[in-house]
């Protein structure tokens, strides 16, 4: 939430499309991955799901912070990063 909170903060009103790339470290990336969704809705700004792209990328269309009528593309990508190994 705080996330997309401070990328609504920094976008204008003639931004469009922004994006989240997730980055885990952890090792239940699938329990990341199917997390994401519940998350994203919850956000007061959220209007629609626009659907999965791939296994690990999700659209959906947010209310502008400032403009209810203005929409705003956003693109949430989670990837895997294998810790290193000991």
């Amino acid at each position: 939430m705080e996330t997309i909170d401070q990328l609504l903060g920094y976008l204008s009103w003639r931004d469009s499309k922004a994006a989240i790339l997730v980055f885990n470290r952890n090792k239940d990336f699938s329990r990341v991955v199917s997390t994401l969704p519940e998350t994203v809705r919850a956000h007061p700004n959220f209007q629609k799901d626009e659907g999965k792209r791939g296994e690990t990328g999700f659209r959906y269309a947010f209310r502008h912070k400032d403009d209810a009528a203005k929409i705003l593309h956003l693109t949430v990508m989670a990837f895997d990063i294998p810790a290193p190994e000991a």
